[in-house]
């Protein structure tokens, strides 16, 4: 799934603030696994964003990047910012598995952006049982749900709204890792259209696991959620991130790196949401001023801004990307 030609990861604030989370809390996991000897493997698009923030702030020297726009390899290689990023090019279900991720920690970072289809599902289930102990796996997709009109809209020949909705997620995302007993009452909401498609994800990590602990004798790998972000930068967006172990002493280095400590360390259904409120520079400097917040002066800013953007600006001030416009006469 390609993007390149539409999307500046880089510019778009929600995501620019969610990579940069991403980069602190593995940078804090680096403590318990050390991040030079990993692999990372994403899809860097003509900008290579996360390759150069990854590389800077991780030291990560092996950076493989999954192309799927074959027609234009001289425009990513002519873009490719280091010599150490391997282009590879082909789509992400045909290139996953030709890499060898048996031998070494990885970090792939599975960065669709459409919807959560049944590739994108076959993506994950592949990974599962070939990641080792200690490696990351981040997936990110298009996760806003469908209103009424629309789906009256592309199914009219169905008359029951809960047969449309039904069709639409069966025929979108499959039904390999639906739930049994499917709960399709709040869907059109993206907090529930969210954790369905979380509950997908974790399925297909949890049903190919179990068929490979079948053939185990002894240890078997299992997997820890860390990252359950929802975010908008023009459409809803969910990004998902597991580590996996195979033992008790494996959890225990995970824990003990204390990436819990973050705020926004989720390890559940419920997700933590970036959201940026609408402020000027003005306003930012000035709130900058109070952070961490200061409650002498925050009533006097709570007659310019309201309390809930405070309280929104607050949690992602120190990710906040500022953009200047620079002119050269």
């Amino acid at each position: 799934m390609n993007s390149s030609r539409k999307i500046n990861y880089s510019t778009r604030v929600a995501k620019n603030i969610e990579r940069k989370m991403i980069r602190d809390l593995l940078s804090r996991y680096s403590t318990s696994y050390p991040m030079e000897d990993y692999t990372y493997v994403g899809f860097g698009s003509k900008f290579f964003t996360d390759f150069l923030l990854f590389h800077k702030y991780l030291h990560i020297d092996k950076l493989i990047s999954i192309e799927g726009d074959k027609g234009n390899q001289k425009k990513y290689d002519f873009n490719k910012p280091l010599k150490c990023i391997d282009i590879k090019y082909g789509m992400s279900t045909e290139v996953l598995p030709t890499l060898s991720l048996e031998k070494n920690k990885t970090i792939v970072w599975l960065d669709y952006d459409g919807l959560l289809n049944e590739d994108c599902l076959a993506d994950v289930a592949g990974l599962a049982d070939r990641l080792e102990d200690g490696s990351v796996l981040l997936i990110t997709y298009n996760s806003r749900p469908l209103k009424s009109a629309e789906l009256r809209k592309q199914y009219p020949e169905i008359e029951s709204e809960k047969e449309r909705l039904k069709q639409y997620i069966t025929d979108t995302h499959g039904s390999n890792y639906l739930p049994h007993n499917l709960e399709l009452r709040g869907l059109h909401k993206w907090n529930d259209y969210s954790a369905l498609l979380r509950q997908l994800v974790v399925n297909s990590l949890e049903k190919r696991l179990a068929v490979k602990a079948m053939g185990e004798t002894s240890t078997k790998t299992r997997f820890k959620q860390v990252v359950n972000f929802n975010y908008q930068d023009g459409c809803e967006m969910s990004t998902l991130g597991f580590v996996f172990y195979s033992d008790e002493k494996e959890l225990e280095k995970i824990e003990g790196s204390k990436i819990s400590l973050f705020d926004f360390y989720k390890d559940g259904v419920e997700p933590y949401k970036i959201e940026v409120p609408n402020l000027t520079m003005k306003e930012i400097k000035a709130l900058l001023e109070v952070m961490p917040k200061s409650t002498t002066r925050l009533k006097e800013m709570e007659a310019i801004v309201p309390p809930s953007e405070i309280e929104q600006f607050s949690k992602i001030y120190k990710y906040l990307p500022l953009f200047t416009d620079s002119e050269v006469f």
